[in-house]
């Protein structure tokens, strides 16, 4: 029994490590946009082309955020409470094998990523990044959470031609990987 349990735990970390970075020919993050819309492609591709939900759930669950990689995000004076609802909202980002297939449809293989800084986003002006791609929650949650000097994506998945699709919020990088906020604006009591 000891021995299936460390064969189990071998092989978790073997496909822990190819995943996230530790094993070859692994998807190696790094703090560019063109890297952000690279990781959405291959999402998009372990989900239809690879048909392995498994590893597609296990990519998409890698952006929700522990503790100290929400701080990375946030202003350094959120209340408590607020960084405690915001976690809460999390906790419910758990996507299952079944349900990363709803991530984006097969034929929506273009990605699109669309950058702002706190600052843009909490100017909202018409016509910019912020205002035509950034849900107007985003500005929001800006004004009392977002930390300054911090870039957001959203990152979309479009049919080709078509400009609008299905939408992934407030995506960052966190100093190590990319991070995704989400529709925290949500956790915000109105």
């Amino acid at each position: 029994m000891n021995c299936n349990r460390l064969k189990w735990v071998g092989l978790f970390t073997l496909v822990a490590g190819i995943l996230f970075g530790c094993g070859g020919g692994s998807f190696k993050q790094e703090d560019k946009p063109e890297n952000l819309k690279s990781f959405f492609e291959l999402i998009h591709e372990t989900i239809h082309v690879k048909k392995d939900p498994k590893q597609a759930a296990a990519l998409f669950q890698s952006m929700v955020p522990d503790p100290a990689r929400l701080k990375k995000a946030l202003k350094d004076d959120v209340p408590p409470a607020t960084t405690q609802q915001i976690s809460d909202l999390h906790k419910s980002f758990t996507i299952t094998e079944d349900g990363v297939r709803k991530l984006a449809r097969a034929d929506q293989k273009e990605v699109q990523v669309h950058g702002s800084k706190t600052e843009d986003i909490l100017k909202y002006q018409p016509g910019s990044v912020a205002y035509k791609e950034f849900p107007g929650g985003a500005k929001r949650v800006a004004e009392l959470a977002l930390r300054p000097g911090t870039t957001f994506y959203e990152v979309e998945y479009l049919e080709p031609g078509k400009d609008a699709g299905m939408k992934y919020h407030l995506i960052y990088w966190d100093g190590k990987q990319w991070t995704m906020l989400g529709p925290v604006w949500r956790a915000f009591k109105q």
